[in-house]
């Protein structure tokens, strides 16, 4: 994965009590989706990867492993071994104290969960050949990762890899900073700051300091992933020292570092931080670069709505490259530095008076219209019982007296039932638009000069007659490709090759069922997932299906926890995700694990529903069988077209004429 090299964010004073001018230096490539949270929309010429590695068996190697790797080192207390004998024998695995038997399927597949201790854990498999009874053994080495060692209480330390915060920050008053770091238990640790002096407490204190009642438990070693937590350091935290500052109002520090103190028995030491800590005095306007810029709750956290370019913000404060943004007083959201463009000193606050609501139509659907004097910053939450959209422009107040529910020339709108709006607070103008239909087909928002135009979506219309998707225009992407191979399965055919295989047959049946498909991919390739968005967004599709197979983390059991499931974001495609993964359920006879939330960017898209299809287990051997046979191929393509015919074009009821 390719990251940018960004340089350090900096804050220099201007003139006592303006705000901090933020500067950092360009990019120098192209973030990726997991730094920087922006997916990447260069996209190389299509070209053919050479076939992946294959591994393959044969009388003289019977065993292939997949995996675990013995390069990587495991968070959790178990993993499992995916790999594949020669049909016919047996299999044993032996971890030098005891050995059981490997339940192998009828193709020779296998996923046995192991436990592992902290370090290096040795295995060895044993396979014997039926007919001659021969045994041929494959030593596996794997590793869990190890407890971060503590400090000894006779060494006088401040760790210089744990101290928080670890990147420059600008804050305003009332914001508090949270020092932390890892030092030499039972000691005396204290931050000075700007001649301020902050006392620590170690974490494993609070609960001595509690008498009576349920003492708090605040782990800082813990890191949960896919449902699971997992420890880092070791438990008692004895050298963990945390303590915190508020900024006051008197406080007017510029790039202050914090440096950490530290006694015990007489002796001394100190450590100076490398991070740069400013107080913001006056807030500076600035305007977004790019159309979808992301915006975040918190540095590199969950997100919300996205904004066009040209969007006026209000931002007091930093952390590394994440401006922080005031939506509205107690509102605050995080927006990457490289989407941004500062305004000059003085340039007015971003406010705009909000004062006709209108109606009008294009090929697309409706369009509610807000006129305003500038692009102010926006949150669209959707809701589908009942149906509506519920619009909130931050900076915007009201003086409406007009609201065209219709468009121009019409008596009523299609799609709209009613406008309403109020003023929640002074910031926060609302507009809710509520909608005639059960169900909604899909929204976006951009700005025309200075009008947001809320977009909604017509109903897709479906031609009669024997095709019952005639008239659909369905996005089919096959998930992964090109270098991101996906997950390996017990023979070791990639995730990314069977996905094709299946979306193909999925595009097959869709097209005799009458629909268009475009495909986001048939070969091979590697195609950006923003490349696939914009790509299904550009065709103005009624629908978006990501097609997938499914695989698990570490500490999981893959022959407990298999079968289909479907993906979803926005509240308008929970139902559609529920179809699919019933008919999956039904014609491929697998276990029902549900539709499911989950932010991924080929569900985030709101211009058409969209669902991600996890089809089956590639780690599970049974499905996994299935899933590399073309017949089963095709059976799963028929079901993933059955659950979106049933959703937008149900068959009729037969009823009995006798």
């Amino acid at each position: 994965m390719k990251t940018s090299k960004v340089s350090r964010l900096s804050a220099i004073s201007l003139t006592a009590g303006l705000f901090l001018a933020l500067s950092l230096n360009a990019c120098s490539n192209a973030q990726e989706n997991t730094e920087s949270g922006r997916e990447s929309s260069s996209k190389e010429p299509e070209k053919p990867l050479k076939q992946s590695r294959q591994f393959s068996l044969s009388k003289d190697n019977p065993i292939i492993v997949v995996y675990p790797r013995s390069t990587e080192a495991i968070a959790a207390p178990s993993s499992f071994i995916i790999g594949a004998v020669l049909p016919g024998g047996s299999l044993t695995l032996s971890d030098g104290k005891t050995s059981k038997p490997v339940t192998l399927n009828k193709d020779g597949y296998f996923a046995q969960v192991i436990p592992l201790s902290r370090g290096e854990n040795n295995f060895e498999l044993q396979y014997k050949e039926a007919a001659s009874g021969q045994i041929f053994a494959k030593q596996l080495k794997v590793n869990r990762e190890k407890l971060k060692p503590g400090i000894p209480s006779q060494i006088l330390l401040i760790s210089p890899d744990n101290l928080e915060p670890k990147e420059d920050r600008a804050l305003t008053t009332g914001d508090i900073i949270e020092f932390s770091c890892r030092a030499t238990p039972d000691a005396a640790v204290s931050v000075e700051l700007a001649g301020k002096k902050i006392k620590l407490s170690t974490l494993s204190s609070l609960k001595a300091q509690v008498k009576g009642g349920v003492a708090p438990t605040i782990n800082r070693g813990m890191e949960a992933a896919y449902g699971e937590l997992f420890q880092r350091y070791p438990q008692q935290a004895s050298d963990l020292y945390i303590g915190l500052y508020r900024i006051e109002a008197s406080d007017n520090f510029v790039n202050a570092q914090p440096r950490y103190l530290l006694s015990k028995d007489g002796k001394s030491t100190s450590l100076a931080s490398a991070v740069n800590l400013s107080v913001v005095r006056q807030p500076l306007t600035a305007f977004t670069l790019h159309d979808d810029t992301i915006v975040r709750v918190a540095p590199e956290l969950a997100r919300l709505t996205p904004l066009p370019a040209g969007v006026r913000v209000l931002t007091d404060g930093y952390q590394k490259d994440n401006i922080r943004c005031l939506y509205r007083p107690g509102k605050h959201v995080w927006i990457k530095r490289e989407d941004l463009q500062f305004e000059p000193l003085g340039a007015p606050i971003p406010r705009a008076v909000c004062r006709t609501l209108q109606v009008g139509k294009d090929a697309y659907g409706e369009v509610v219209s807000i006129p305003m004097s500038q692009r102010l910053p926006f949150i669209v939450e959707q809701q589908t019982k009942p149906n509506r959209l519920v619009l909130k422009i931050f900076g915007a107040q009201a003086d409406t007296d007009w609201v065209y529910q219709a468009p121009p020339d019409e008596r009523e709108a299609k799609l709209i039932e009613d406008i309403s709006w109020k003023q929640p607070d002074d910031h926060t103008y609302e507009i809710d638009v509520a909608l005639k239909a059960n169900r909604q087909w899909g929204y976006y928002l951009d700005y025309s000069d200075n009008t947001l135009n809320l977009h909604i979506k017509y109903a897709p219309t479906l031609a009669k007659g024997d095709k019952r998707l005639s008239g659909l225009k369905v996005c089919v992407d096959p998930g992964h490709g090109g270098n991101e191979s996906g997950a390996l399965g017990p023979s070791g055919i990639n995730e990314a090759t069977i996905n094709l295989a299946i979306a193909l047959e999925f595009k097959k049946e869709l097209e005799r069922l009458g629909a268009t498909v475009y495909m986001t991919r048939e070969r091979d390739v590697d195609v950006s997932l923003a490349d696939r968005v914009k790509f299904a967004v550009d065709k103005k599709v009624d629908v978006l299906v990501s097609v997938h197979g499914n695989a698990l983390p570490d500490g999981r059991d893959p022959m407990k926890e298999h079968g289909t499931s479907t993906y979803r974001y926005h509240p308008q495609s929970i139902e559609l995700a529920r179809f699919i993964k019933n008919a999956m359920v039904r014609d491929l006879n697998l276990p029902d694990l549900g539709e499911r939330y989950q932010n991924l960017a080929l569900c985030r898209p709101t211009a058409m529903p969209a669902v991600l299809a996890e089809v089956a287990f590639v780690v599970n051997p049974d499905e996994y069988s299935n899933m590399i046979n073309p017949d089963w191929q095709a059976k799963a393509g028929k079901s993933l077209a059955r659950g979106l015919a049933d959703y937008f074009a149900p068959k009729p009821v037969e009823t009995n004429q006798n």
